[in-house]
This record gives C-alpha cells, sequence and structure tokens, in this order.
C-alpha cells in the first residue's frame, strides 16, 4: 500500500480529534431531546392539561417547555379533577306540582314557587277542571310564572291536549319551549310522549294512558343510553302503593321498575296529596334500601331511586288513606294545604348532591316534618 505523505497525516489526525472532542460535548450535556423530555414529564407524563398546564412541566420542546412551569391551565387541567359534566348547572332549585286548576289557589302555589326562586317547574299534569280552557290556564300560568319555564305531563283532565276549539295544551308548550329555547331530546308535548334536557336535568315525560309503544318502553328506550346524573321521569297517575290518598292501580310497576334501574326519580300527580317513599331497590313490593334506609337521606343511582306524589297544586285537597300511610317505605306523607316540592341539584359544588323539601303557601315546611328536627332532605347520586 502507498504511504501517506505527512500532510495528509495531519488531516487524518485532526478529523479524528474533532470526532473526539463532539463526542465529549455530547455525553456531558445529558444525550437526546428525546431522552430530556422523558425523564421530566414532558407531554406523555402530564397529560394534555397535565399537572402543571396546558403544555407539560416540561413543555413540548424540551426541558424548559413553551409556557413555563407553572403553564396556564393550573394543577387540574382545564375541566377539574373533580368536575362532572353530567350534572346540572349549580344548585338548579326545580319546583315539583300537579293538579292546579286555574283558581286563586294556583295562583297562590306560583307565587310560592317564585318566591323560593325555582329556576323552573315540573308540572305532573291535571291543569284543567270544570269548564276552564287551555287558554284560560296558559294566560294564569304565564301571568304568575312570568319568564319562568315550566314542563308538563298530560293528566286525566287535560281533555283538550291535542285538539280543541281555541288553544290547545300541546301546541301551546310547544311554543313555549321554543321561546325558553328549550332542546328536545325526543318527540314534543304533540307526542304526549316526550323527553328534554333542560339545564342538565334529564326529564322523561309519558301519557295519562297507555300509548304505542308502551309507556314503559318509551322511558326504558330514553333512559338506556343516558349519561345523565340527574334524571326525572314525570306521569301523572299512580299506584295503589305509590300515593297515600284514595288512588288505584291506574299504571303498571314496570314502568316504575325501568326508571329505577336507571336511577330516575318518579314525578306523580293524580291523588291530591303529598308523599314521598324512602330509597327503594324495587318498586313494586316497595321494598326500602337496607344500605340507605333514613327517611331524610335518599339515594339514587344504578337500580335505587325514590317515589313521590306532589299533587297539591291549586284545586281540591284529599284526605289520606291511614292505611297506606302507615307502610314502612313512605319517607314522608302530608294532606291539608296546598304547595310545591322543591329540590335543589348539584349543592354547594358537589354534582352528585342535592336537597329538597315541601312547603305550604302558608310557608311551612312539611317534608321533612318539624319532628324530625331538619328543615330539607337530602339525595346522594351515584353515577
Amino acid at each position: 500500500m502507498k504511504k501517506l505523505e505527512p500532510q495528509s497525516k495531519s488531516i487524518l489526525w485532526l478529523i479524528a480529534a474533532t470526532i473526539a472532542v463532539a463526542a465529549w460535548v455530547f455525553m456531558a450535556c445529558g444525550g437526546t431531546e428525546s431522552d430530556a423530555t422523558s425523564s421530566s414529564g414532558g407531554e406523555e407524563d402530564a397529560g394534555s392539561s397535565g399537572s402543571s398546564g396546558s403544555s407539560g412541566s416540561s413543555g413540548s420542546s424540551g426541558s424548559s417547555g413553551s409556557s413555563g412551569s407553572s403553564g396556564s391551565s393550573g394543577s387540574s387541567g382545564s375541566s377539574g379533577s373533580s368536575g362532572n359534566n353530567n350534572s346540572t348547572e349549580p344548585n338548579l332549585k326545580v319546583a315539583f306540582i300537579g293538579d292546579t286548576d286555574t283558581g286563586d289557589e294556583f295562583k297562590s302555589v306560583a307565587k310560592l314557587i317564585k318566591k323560593e326562586g325555582a329556576a323552573f317547574v315540573v308540572i305532573q299534569g291535571d291543569l284543567m277542571y270544570d269548564f276552564h280552557t287551555p287558554a284560560d290556564w296558559f294566560e294564569a300560568a304565564d301571568a304568575e310564572f312570568g319568564t319562568t319555564p315550566y314542563f308538563v305531563s298530560k293528566g286525566n283532565h287535560d281533555i283538550c291536549w291535542g285538539q280543541c276549539i281555541g288553544q290547545a295544551f300541546a301546541p301551546g308548550l310547544v311554543d313555549r319551549y321554543k321561546k325558553w329555547n328549550v332542546p328536545m331530546d325526543d318527540g314534543d308535548p304533540t307526542k304526549v310522549n316526550y323527553a328534554l334536557t333542560y339545564k342538565g336535568l334529564k326529564m322523561v315525560f309519558v301519557s295519562d294512558t297507555e300509548t304505542t309503544p308502551t309507556r314503559a318502553d318509551y322511558v326504558k328506550a330514553q333512559l338506556a343510553n343516558d349519561k345523565h346524573t340527574w334524571k326525572i321521569c314525570s306521569w301523572h297517575k299512580n299506584m295503589r302503593q305509590s300515593n297515600v290518598a284514595d288512588k288505584n292501580d291506574e299504571m303498571n310497576w314496570t314502568i316504575y321498575e325501568n326508571c329505577r334501574e336507571k336511577g330516575a326519580i318518579v314525578a306523580q300527580g293524580h291523588s291530591h296529596s303529598y308523599s314521598r317513599s324512602k330509597t327503594l331497590t324495587k318498586d313494586s313490593d316497595q321494598t326500602v334500601d337496607p344500605a340507605c334506609s333514613d327517611p331524610f337521606a335518599l339515594c339514587v343511582g344504578p337500580n335505587k331511586h325514590f317515589f313521590f306524589d306532589s299533587s297539591l297544586g291549586g284545586t281540591g285537597t284529599r284526605s289520606l288513606d291511614a292505611t297506606i300511610a302507615a307502610k314502612a317505605h313512605w319517607g314522608a306523607t302530608y294532606t291539608g294545604n296546598y304547595g310545591a316540592l322543591f329540590i335543589t341539584f348539584n349543592v354547594g359544588g358537589d354534582p352528585n348532591k342535592a336537597t329538597g323539601y315541601f312547603k305550604t303557601v302558608g310557608d311551612v315546611v312539611t317534608d321533612p316534618p318539624a319532628s324530625s328536627g331538619k328543615t330539607e332532605f337530602t339525595i346522594t347520586a351515584t353515577p
């Protein structure tokens, strides 16, 4: 082999020395950029919102990050570690009534609802009696409730629901739901069975008479894939063991059980009285949940709920059936004066907590009763 000239040897030594110096510098600096991101957390460790902001504790471009160590979204990310997007708006107070008619007693109940600060009203049917018309009821309701929305299930006295000489209930409700910007989940009042979600509260309304598909199947379908924490099944009529006045079996237990399976609270009317059950794990035989049996501390969630009848909305009060009212599944019962049930959801920043009370137009809380020493009952949701 031909020997290298001295000048060529010098060039080779210079190249070798340069490579050695570069390798030493590389090792002293601690390796590659990808190693630095992995060892200090980076986007992979901290997530998209992460423990130190939207770009992670070390940013996306190496150890110094693009937003610094404090980030822009804080320690809990953009939604917070304890958030619950399936709950209602915070401190959402809802009033529940039924059997109203259009007279002064109803107007007194409406004034109570306004005074208590309810965000909206859920009415379990029987808006008209005697010779009153839907126009009469809307005139009274709109005057008293003002801009407060109300949502209604059909009662047996609401004979002018779909068609009537003059204004009917269903079209009038549809017009108001549109005015209040209420999004419908399925159908509308003209279909009698319908569903909507308002301010995070899921509500399913069904008819006072059987439908096709059946009311039980309709409720089951509407709740099947629903992820809302708080859900209401609303209808007018009762079963003998679901009211404390004189109403017999006019629904069926299947629809109650379908609501219970999804943790939906059942709201009823029709009896012209007030009653609220304890937490139930089976409605057809009124099985009280042994793990949540306190009459003033209720639980809702998969396979457990409670039902109530709040139908002292303004027309006629009925006596209690003492035998039924003494049953062990009741949390509270009452008759005597008109009033409304109020439930506040997502209380005090806890999306799984609600509180409730029944108050009369005489400003007296009867659920919980004075003998309990409490001013409200609680409801805990297990989504």
